[in-house]
């Protein structure tokens, strides 16, 4: 290395994958080096972290820059020590603490085509379903003919059912993955790394976190912000066109050798090339930087640099086009030919050549020595229908980044809480040197049998002191003993003044007021104290917001990183995915193929008030009985407010609805009771009809048959009537004849 120049000239990225070997590796990752040191961004950049870091926890050392200050004209230390009144740190873990308190609620959503088309197809199904459910009594009364599911859900409204889409139906796949990313949060302790990394964004104006594999389970490590090398000319604060990123450290030889295998060899090279090294701009303010070996209490410390840059990839593609005309691109293995089916084709898709982006890496020990050098594993993609771009395993964060850098609240508070540690030494100067109280005591005016320390004694004892006008002859005029004070002067009061101004202006700059930190006058009105807090809140807010993009960045990144092991860690999940009712095996091959939007979502201070009356409303609804307790207890477990304001405002246009179509089914009710006793009414008269029809049918059948009846007993009395005249002649004629004879 004794040769070496300083290197910023990035190796050709084109040439094909088989010459992209060790020396490739070597020489881009000391372009990264190189470029670093020849903007000079990393000295500047770690001496003002290290500074804010150092004021954080109240070692950073003022008595040298004030030296001038606690020393007389002699050169001797001025009766006073040099203290930190450190309140940046309070402020700071006020601010830490609005976001420990903070509840943590991750979903996940699939975003690439196939599933936005699955999810529509579902859509249509539902209203397919209560389309059916409106006919099917019309079609088949009875219910006997077509036996139907009942539907899980019947939207009242297309509103609805946008809103169900959106916030409560998912698929398997995504259920899958929300309990994994659940697991995975619980188990790597990421509320933990959640507080570093805000905390970072406060102290030092940057968080960094790299995904990695640890002891075989993915695992989220926050990076200290002061070990990291990244391309300072990007254009956003989440660096995502960074050129190259990388992270420096030193570690013992043992290590190093442990690690990576060092020979006897090259620790030699490594010790000799430390006088050779040119980059000697990393020596700042008697620290030095990126040296190929420290010594640190007698231990030999070498130099350890991983990096990561954007390179080009020649791949076969599978392009197959969808029904809607979206461009699909499956990146084929090494030696995988590739087939296209006949309606593939048909659609257009075709297998080419294409050049992709990849994540190349190689860790520097050393001054040249190149070790793990290669494409990076398990790189996330940020599309499978388009895996074109290719992303670090670091997420990077930071915040209103101007001209290279970002400036800390740390960094704003620092100069005034020196100012205040300098008025606070000027007042241990003040009180060290202050005397006491007393007064002047004329010997003129000692009696003369009174000694001096007699005198003493009765001021001290009795509180009296003695006075002999009449010695002189002439008594004093006005008061004869004079007072004087040494002690602490108003000077004081002032110096005191001005560190409690110190203090109001730490109070604007950090935004953390006394209404915010729970102190209140006692005649202080709430809204007032409201105003205060939120007016507070909007300086910090930036802040937030910009964490809150870092953190959805950070756990989609994440969801996806899992995603490309996920064929290793299935066995790993089943347990997980079970309790979800879902069969790892139905969805073991889709969720790699999926994308994934990762939506984090906490319950801050700032919207705490409109929840309060959020949840008054839900109660009051409860006790109304507007509402069950089943569904207050769905509203109320939701951590995003104004989803479940949409949610309650569904709920009430169904119960309106539902109230609506039970009122209209009661008056149809009624009508058809009005109807039917109408129709009771008139089929009573027709059997009343009937019957009198049928009754005069039969009394005429019977006044017949009565008449024909008579007729036939007249008939039979007038033959009898006959025979009975017969007889009488007979009888008659008899006694006729024998009266004759």
């Amino acid at each position: 290395m004794s040769a070496t120049a300083i290197q910023t000239t990035f190796p050709n990225m084109w040439v094909p994958d088989s010459q992209k070997d060790e020396d490739y590796h070597k020489n881009a990752i000391l372009a990264i080096l190189g470029q670093t040191v020849a903007n000079g961004y990393i000295p500047n950049l770690y001496t003002a972290m290290d500074k804010s870091m150092n004021f954080y926890n109240g070692d950073y050392d003022l008595s040298k820059k004030f030296d001038f200050l606690q020393k007389d004209y002699n050169g001797k230390s001025l009766p006073a020590l040099w203290i930190n009144f450190n309140k940046i740190r309070n402020k700071i873990n006020l601010l830490e603490g609005e976001v420990a308190v903070q509840k943590l609620d991750v979903s996940c959503k699939t975003l690439n085509r196939d599933a936005v088309s699955r999810k529509m197809k579902k859509k249509a199904q539902i209203m397919a379903e209560k389309i059916m459910a409106m006919v099917m009594p019309q079609i088949d009364p009875t219910g006997e003919l077509i036996q139907m599911k009942e539907p899980a859900f019947v939207p009242y409204s297309e509103e609805e059912l946008e809103l169900y889409m959106k916030s409560s139906y998912k698929e398997p796949i995504e259920r899958t993955m929300d309990s994994i990313l659940r697991y995975e949060v619980e188990r790597d302790k990421y509320v933990q790394t959640r507080l570093a990394f805000w905390r970072d964004i406060l102290i030092v104006g940057r968080a960094i976190g790299k995904h990695e594999l640890r002891y075989g389970k993915p695992h989220i490590r926050r990076v200290d912000p002061r070990y990291v090398i990244a391309d300072p000319y990007v254009f956003d604060d989440s660096f995502s066109t960074s050129a190259f990123i990388g992270e420096w450290r030193y570690a013992p030889v043992t290590e190093v050798c442990d690690t990576y295998g060092l020979t006897l060899q090259e620790l030699n090279t490594i010790r000799y090339d430390q006088g050779s090294w040119l980059w000697g701009g990393y020596s700042q303010n008697g620290t030095n930087f990126l040296l190929p070996y420290i010594t640190v209490n007698n231990q030999f410390m070498c130099l350890v640099f991983y990096a990561e840059w954007r390179d080009i990839r020649q791949v076969k593609a599978k392009v197959t086009v969808d029904q809607y005309g979206g461009e699909h691109v499956k990146i084929l293995a090494k030696g995988e030919k590739g087939k296209l089916s006949d309606k593939e084709k048909e659609a257009g898709g075709k297998i080419e050549e294409r050049n992709i982006e990849t994540i190349r890496k190689a860790t520097l020990v050393g001054s040249s020595i190149v070790k793990e050098w290669g494409e990076a594993n398990n790189i996330v993609r940020d599309s499978v229908d388009n895996p074109v771009r290719a992303e670090y395993s670091y997420t990077i964060i930071s915040p209103q980044y101007t001209n290279f850098r970002t400036v800390s609240k740390v960094e704003e508070l620092s100069a005034l809480q020196e100012f205040k540690d300098l008025i606070m030494y000027t007042v241990q100067q003040e009180m060290s040197s202050a005397g006491r109280k007393g007064f002047v005591y004329d010997l003129r005016y000692k009696p003369d049998n009174l000694q001096l320390q007699d005198v003493m004694y009765y001021l001290k004892t009795a509180g009296i002191a003695f006075t002999s006008s009449g010695q002189e002859g002439v008594p004093p005029a006005g008061n004869p003993f004079p007072t004087i004070d040494t002690g602490i002067s108003n000077s004081i009061n002032l110096y005191l003044n001005l560190a409690n101004y110190i203090d109001m202006e730490i109070d604007k700059v950090s935004g953390i007021n006394d209404a915010r930190q729970g102190f209140q006058k006692g005649d202080a009105l709430v809204g007032v104290s409201q105003m205060a807090v939120m007016q507070s809140s909007l300086i910090t807010q930036p802040l937030n917001k910009a964490f809150e993009i870092f953190e959805n960045e950070l756990l989609q990144k994440y969801a996806n990183y899992i995603k490309t092991i996920f064929p290793f860690l299935k066995d790993q999940y089943e347990p997980i995915v079970s309790e979800i009712g879902v069969d790892i095996m139905e969805v073991d091959e889709d969720v790699p193929l999926q994308d994934y939007g990762i939506f984090v979502k906490v319950n801050s201070d700032d919207i705490m008030n409109n929840r309060q009356k959020f949840e008054q409303l839900v109660s009051a609804a409860v006790q109304a009985n507007s509402l069950s307790i089943a569904e207050a207890m769905v509203l109320l477990f939701n951590p995003d407010t104004k989803e479940s304001v949409k949610k309650f405002l569904a709920l009430t246009d169904r119960k309106m609805a539902q109230a609506q179509q039970s009122q209209e089914q009661q008056m149809m009710m009624q009508q058809q009771a009005v109807q039917q006793q109408i129709l009771g009414d008139t089929e009573k008269q027709i059997q009343v009809d009937r019957a009198r029809s049928e009754n005069k049918g039969q009394l005429q059948m019977l006044r017949e048959e009565l008449k024909n009846r008579t007729m036939e007993q007249q008939t039979q009395l007038d033959m009898l009537k006959k025979e009975q005249e017969q007889n009488f002649n007979l009888i008659l004629e008899a006694l006729k004849e024998q009266k004759n004879q």
